[in-house]
């Protein structure tokens, strides 16, 4: 069981880090956790050939994107909820592996043509706040992920994929529609690059957006957003390993609430905390149920546990 190294990927734009949405002092993570593994931003945003260095996931500088520390992400949350697995997995006798997250987003950034997750962005590294960053986004990622399955590997781990969150596209609510024809091709080209730096089978979930009456209000065309979830649906149904994410499941969702539906901020563009917080539930429920049957399946056949490729 030793052996396997659960990764879990975050990638995209604002919702990636909650843009805006800050825990509590409370509700920081100041101590490195112990069961959870994360790059810090010092020295790990880079490219070849630093080494990456693995730290406990602390909630400040730990997104090799944007600096913007201490809010209520997807990452954070999901980190905490294996930590208390993982305390609750030693006390019961059925200890968790070590969880790896490796967390990449700017804001205002999408994949379109001039945006920094775009593959043909200009290869460059400014690191600093949204406006200040300047950073191409696809490439980096690709680095790090090869650097860091290879070093897990070093280890004698076996990376698991756990999930690739894209919280992104959103940047693409506001262009032209003829800018929208090759977007499903660009993202079929961002998906089948990130698994190959893994070198692993890679589960990938899009994140439907739902933010509709904030695109109304800022002038969008209101198309836009059902133009970029047909691309996410269609990306889902032709690939058994790619899901959508849809907000609008959560619990808290109530469409007669103006603006925010109760799954957004107050500014109806980034989502809420108790949002990420279902997400990271979400997500982490059925990881822990995947993750069961790879280990019982590993007991059976004495401790190997072979990667799925």
């Amino acid at each position: 069981m030793n052996k396997i190294a659960p990764v879990l990927l975050v990638f995209g734009q604002s919702n990636a880090h909650a843009s805006g949405v800050k825990l509590g002092e409370e509700e920081k993570i100041r101590v490195p956790l112990k069961h959870v593994k994360t790059l810090p931003r010092i020295p790990n945003q880079a490219f070849s050939p630093a080494p990456v260095v693995w730290e406990g996931y602390v909630s400040a500088g730990t997104n090799l994107g944007e600096t913007q520390d201490d809010t209520a992400c997807l990452p954070t949350a999901y980190a905490r909820l294996w930590e208390d697995a993982a305390e609750e997995g030693e006390k019961t006798g059925r200890p968790l592996p070590d969880l790896y997250i490796i967390r990449i987003s700017v804001g205002a950034q999408g994949v379109a043509e001039g945006y920094m997750w775009n593959p043909d962005y200009p290869r460059r590294l400014i690191p600093g706040e949204r406006g200040t960053a300047d950073i191409a986004l696809y490439p980096l990622s690709l680095d790090v992920m090869r650097r860091a399955y290879c070093d897990l590997r070093a280890r004698g781990l076996e990376p698991l994929t756990l999930g690739l969150h894209w919280l992104g596209t959103e940047e693409e609510t506001g262009i032209p529609e003829e800018k929208f024809a090759g977007l499903a091709d660009l993202h079929r080209k961002l998906i089948r690059g990130w698994r190959e730096a893994a070198g692993c089978r890679v589960p990938v979930y899009l994140y439907l957006i739902r933010s509709t009456e904030r695109s109304l209000s800022i002038g969008e065309d209101p198309a836009n957003i059902a133009r970029i979830n047909a691309i996410f649906t269609e990306l889902a149904a032709e690939d058994g390993d790619t899901e959508t994410v849809d907000p609008r499941d959560c619990p808290l969702y109530d469409p007669a609430v103006p603006f925010t539906n109760g799954i957004y901020a107050e500014d109806g563009n980034h989502l809420g905390a108790q949002t990420h917080r279902w997400f990271a539930e979400s997500a982490l429920g059925r990881d822990l149920g995947y993750l069961g049957k790879l280990l019982s399946v590993e007991e059976e056949i004495g401790g190997k546990f072979l990667s799925d490729t």
